[in-house]
């Protein structure tokens, strides 16, 4: 291993966290059934699965554990549309792409709270690694434009990734994983409603250990989700969250462990806390409202020691601090038996700063400091004018500062052909601000960028070809414009590029026997940068997986999910020089089994990248090998 920092988690933490758990275990000792699932992304109101006009993946709670991923990007490998871009190892950034998109175009939610942070270098991307997903509880994902209901940074989609519901009850759950080359992850969740009152709460500690040399990511995290209904007609929602963690890893284009001249690390530590509160009010039969507010911070202490031979990448680092505030009044109007209209307007109050340098012999400074304010109000109609049609239709008009006003569209259609066979279509329309970092940079920074935009559709079925299998499919095309990219010769930011990608996505699902279930899906994607013979980095044209479930007795359960990533391309600077390659493609196969002596106990194996897959997630980068983890799950039922 090379120089850089030791990351260890503080032991007293754990034995706070203990203690805690001890005192409130006897208060989630209740369980009772799960309430329906109803989607709530993409929209400003829930709305059910089936009446949904967009591209909607669900990933629900049961869905989840029987995956048993380390990583959620390795859940959200297993999604139509979605692909993964990743450094490899704990400490690496990890991002997702939507149909082609960049990763910056893709909005991460948690519990419906922006985690896109846009003064990172990134563009605002997030990195998926910094959320456990032993404490999600559901993970819903919409494809194509969202900007006519999320404004700025949804040009690709939205990924909403929800915690427990405080509506619910569910036994207090005590988890505990260990893996090997150090791997180590705890968590503790549970859930109770108590008639007006309903509080969920989940900590987790996670050290990722060393299983790709210099790469390593500790994070504790914690979070409380609170509902209070005094009356019929008034209800009261709070969340908080928050976590912090260190990661190490070989400096992005280094050419990693395998090709890296210099064994120094980057080195970070960051923070993260949302809040949010929200109060629901039913005025009558026919009108329902929602305010909302919410508090978003992330803070991060970066240091890198550059690339070799560091004319191209010197020593850098920043420290950087960035707050958002929202405020949201959505109204809720029913019109008609089968229309309804949501209305309503927010505010946005985004800050950001960084103390950053470049160090050539001398250090630069490079930091900045910016705010900006934006007004929204939108208006969504969603309609059944026959038994067999849903129509929704939405438009939404920003206004930014320092920036032009942008009003954005989006239209969709779902069609019952037969009682077996679905219609979906959609056209929408996206822009997302420049980030921060691409704006007020010390030294790329150009403030005279404008906003990227998008213009998109998709059309598709879903069919019900047997009563235990489901056929989905569906076809794409986006047109980007004034993509920001940096201009090597005037040394800034720049908006010059104008992207196309289309292609299509799959997916089956089968139930042969009541035990089984088997799900199979694959997704084509083509990306043009149009004027220019180059090549967008990070995203195969071709991706797919299977996924097998198999219930072998009451106590025992097992598993199987295959993945196939097509070739990559990928840059390096390990040479010295800038230079392009191809990453082959890989086929992955990951393993589990489970078994469940008792009704509050449960043990699993897991075997990732079962067969020992020899490949590379970016030039230098190796995957990591075949990795066993062991995990006993508890639950108190008092």
């Amino acid at each position: 291993m090379g120089a850089g920092v030791r990351l260890n988690n503080p032991r007293w933490k754990k034995g706070v966290w203990l203690c805690f758990i001890l005192v409130v275990l006897p208060i989630f000792s209740r369980a009772e059934d799960r309430l329906e699932t109803v989607v709530v992304t993409g929209s400003f109101s829930p709305s059910p699965l089936a009446e949904m006009t967009a591209s909607t993946t669900v990933i629900d709670h049961e869905e989840l554990q029987h995956l048993n991923k380390q990583l959620l990007s390795d859940v959200l490998r297993t999604v139509p549309g979605l692909l993964i871009e990743e450094q490899g190892g704990g400490g690496g950034l990890t991002s997702v792409s939507i149909r082609g998109g960049e990763a910056n175009f893709t909005q991460i939610l948690l519990d419906g709270i922006a985690l896109n942070d846009p003064t990172n270098s990134r563009g605002g991307s997030h990195d998926l690694r910094n959320i456990n997903p032993s404490s999600v509880a559901r993970i819903e994902v919409v494809r194509g434009p969202q900007s006519a209901v999320y404004g700025s940074d949804a040009m690709a989609g939205v990924i909403n990734i929800i915690s427990l519901d405080p509506r619910e009850s569910r036994p207090a759950t005590l988890r505990m994983e260990v893996g090997e080359r150090g791997y180590r992850d705890y968590g503790f969740s549970a859930s109770s409603n108590m008639d007006q009152l309903g509080v969920a709460i989940d900590l987790s500690s996670r050290e990722s250990g060393e299983v790709i040399e210099g790469s390593r990511r500790d994070i504790n995290a914690g979070g409380v989700r609170a509902r209070w209904q005094p009356s019929q007609k008034n209800q009261f929602t709070l969340q908080v969250r928050h976590l912090e963690g260190e990661r190490s890893s070989y400096p992005e284009q280094s050419g990693g462990p395998l090709f890296a001249v210099s064994d120094a690390l980057d080195a970070g530590d960051f923070r993260q806390s949302t809040v949010a509160l929200g109060w629901d009010r039913e005025f009558g039969p026919r009108w329902q409202s929602r305010l909302s507010g919410s508090y978003f911070s992330q803070a991060e202490d970066y240091r890198s020691p550059g690339v070799f031979p560091y004319s191209s990448v010197p020593a850098n680092g920043s420290e950087t601090d960035f707050e958002r505030d929202q405020l949201s009044w959505v109204n809720t109007l029913k019109l008609a038996q089968s229309y309804q209209l949501n209305l309503g307007a927010d505010y946005r109050d985004e800050r950001g700063n960084s103390a950053g340098y470049v160090d050539f012999g001398v250090q630069l400074p490079t930091d900045y400091r910016l705010a900006r304010k934006t007004t929204g109000a939108f208006l969504e109609l969603r309609a059944q004018p026959l038994d067999a049609l849903f129509l929704q239709s939405s438009v939404r008009h920003d206004s930014p500062d320092a920036f032009d006003d942008e009003t954005t569209v989006r239209l969709g259609a779902r069609f019952a052909l037969s009682s077996s066979v679905t219609l979906l279509a959609n056209w929408g329309e996206g822009f997302k601000l420049p980030s921060f970092f691409a704006l007020g940079h010390g030294l790329v920074g150009n403030p005279e960028l404008l906003p990227e935009t998008v213009s998109a559709w998709d059309a598709g079925f879903e069919w019900q070809a047997l009563h235990s299998l489901e056929i989905t499919a569906s076809t794409f095309f986006n047109e980007y414009e004034d993509l920001i990219d940096f201009d090597a010769e005037a040394f800034t930011n720049v908006n010059r590029r104008r992207v196309e990608s289309k292609g299509a996505e799959w997916l089956v699902s089968w139930r042969p026997a009541a035990p089984v279930t088997v799900k199979m899906h694959a997704t084509y994607t083509d990306i043009d940068v149009v004027g220019e013979d180059v090549k967008l980095l990070g995203r195969p044209e071709w991706k797919a997986g299977a996924w097998l479930d198999w219930q072998l007795t009451p106590k025992w359960r097992s598993g199987f999910d295959y993945a196939w990533n097509g070739a990559v391309p990928a840059s390096s600077l390990h040479t010295g020089q800038s230079v392009v390659s191809v990453i082959d493609d890989y086929h992955r196969l990951d393993w589990r089994l489970s078994w469940q002596p008792a009704p509050v106990l449960s043990a699993e194996l897991a075997v990732d990248n079962l067969l020992g897959a020899n490949y590379e997630t970016a030039v230098g980068f190796p995957a990591p090998g075949r990795m066993l983890r062991l995990s006993l799950t508890w639950q108190y039922s008092g």
